[in-house]
């Protein structure tokens, strides 16, 4: 299965997309500058001590010096069973060169927290290279299973080290486990080379910004390639590279067609399509996703698909594919807390099991984290989904991605040749337009010659027609 990851930013936004034959399985934007500094590790130099109270000031190249305690040694024992081992800080005197994290960012008037013992955060674990602590999350409700998690990664880790294993980890087969060990020791290691030859205040590791989020996630998976829309996103990600070994790094490739990137590989129609109630299966059949104030109803429909003579085949094959569907579009959509499936009733107790085992294992395939049900007898299947971040529509249902959908058919009309465009939308989406500096920045940038007119219409659609074959007159107000 090929996977893609593709990033681009425009704007004042950073985007990235994954596919897996070209199907998009995941979405994430983020707006430039909103990223937290929690995770973060600077070289940083002591600039007080505070004797009898294990802590200090350090300067890490922030607006405010951080301050380091004892405090902030440990991970969170509400969140991490294990044995836990007293820490103390080392003596520190002003003047010492020191490698901290951020564990809390700054707030009002106080600096950023900081730690001297690092923890790097994978999907399924954390590596804690300074910290000798093997701990299990509390989200582990087995009390057996968090005992037999804990006693087989154990050796995995020397004893000054730690390794905490996180809600996933018990999906994951061992030797994916060590994989992920192994890139996050090697992360480590790169930081540790970066330090010895680096100024105070200098940056040397972050789990901030899209970029880093999305590598640090899906690197350690079978991805062909990273396709960018930007010189500078290709120059950013070969400069996240040394963080990993060379067996996980792939190759970087720029899109500079002059088109939009997502819109030229198909990605932008699929993500408009998340926010329709219906989700098509590849046989012709299709989902019904109706989200209500208490739960989410999910109804598989067979559509157009009639199979062949068997129609219990049919019905079952269809379940299977909707199985599938349905983790990729609950991720996708961001849906979460309770989902309930109506599946096309089958005859066969075997076929019932065997769709809810497919769904289980979708689901999982997916990073998900859920409790699935058994069927009923009524064909229904329940299970619950934990939401993780806001998801795409409330970017999609935003009046900037009607104006980044314009944008896109722009760049496509100036490609071929037109070099004078009027928009024309409601008075909402034209008036974002109107304030939006970075959005006429961009098209500047992008189309030089290009000469854009707005057009209001009285109307609520958010669409926005692109028209190439107009006079100016009184009522056109020209973008650039």
């Amino acid at each position: 299965m090929k996977k893609t990851i593709y990033f681009d930013e425009y704007c004042g936004y950073t985007v990235s997309a994954v596919t897996e034959n070209g199907k998009l399985t995941g979405f994430n934007y983020e707006k430039d500058g909103n990223h937290s500094l929690k995770g973060n590790i600077y070289k940083g130099k002591v600039v007080a001590v505070l004797a009898g109270m294990q802590a200090a000031f350090v300067d890490c190249g922030l607006e405010r010096n951080c301050y380091l305690s004892t405090d902030d040694a440990v991970l969170s024992s509400d969140r991490y069973d294990g044995v836990r081992t007293e820490i103390s800080l080392p003596e520190l005197k002003e003047g010492d060169d020191v490698l901290v994290q951020v564990v809390k960012p700054p707030v009002n008037k106080k600096g950023a927290k900081v730690t001297l013992f690092p923890s790097f955060v994978g999907k399924n674990i954390i590596y804690l290279p300074k910290t000798p602590f093997v701990g299990v999350s509390r989200r582990i409700s087995d009390d057996e299973l968090r005992k037999s998690l804990a006693y087989s990664v154990r050796n995995l880790v020397g004893e000054d080290e730690g390794i905490v294993l996180r809600t996933a980890s018990p999906y994951t087969r061992h030797d994916l486990l060590e994989t992920e060990l192994d890139s996050l020791k090697s992360t480590y290691a790169a930081v540790l080379k970066g330090y010895a030859t680096a100024d105070t205040g200098a940056l040397l590791y972050t789990e901030s910004g899209l970029i880093p989020r999305v590598l640090s996630d899906v690197l350690s998976h079978d991805i062909e390639e990273i396709i960018v829309g930007t010189d500078k996103l290709k120059t950013a990600i070969e400069a996240f590279y040394t963080l990993f070994p060379p067996t996980r790094r792939r190759p970087v490739t720029v899109h500079n067609s002059g088109r939009d990137m997502l819109e030229e590989y198909g990605i932008s129609t699929q993500v408009a399509a998340i926010t329709q109630p219906h989700a098509e299966l590849e046989n012709g059949a299709y989902l019904v996703i109706d989200k209500c104030e208490a739960l989410t109803a999910i109804d598989v429909n067979t559509g157009g698909f009639t199979g062949g003579e068997n129609l219990e085949q049919t019905v079952y094959y269809t379940n299977v594919l909707a199985a599938r569907e349905i983790a990729r579009q609950v991720k996708l959509r961001n849906i979460g807390g309770i989902i309930v499936v109506d599946f096309i009733d089958m005859t066969y107790e075997a076929h019932n099991k065997t769709v809810v085992e497919e769904l289980e294992r979708a689901l999982k395939s997916y990073g998900n984290k859920c409790c699935v049900a058994q069927m009923s007898q009524f064909g229904l299947v329940e299970f619950t989904r934990k939401h993780e971040g806001s998801g795409i529509t409330p970017f999609i249902k935003n009046s900037k991605y009607a104006l980044f959908e314009a944008r896109a058919q722009l760049l496509k009309l100036f490609a071929e040749g037109y070099r004078r465009i009027l928009l024309e939308t409601n008075g909402e989406i034209l008036s974002h337009a109107l304030e939006w500096t970075a959005y006429i920045d961009d098209l500047k940038e992008r189309m030089p010659d290009m000469k854009v007119y707005a057009k209001p219409r009285k109307s609520a659609d958010r669409h926005v027609r692109l028209i190439t074959g107009f006079e100016p007159d009184d009522k056109t107000i020209k973008l650039y």
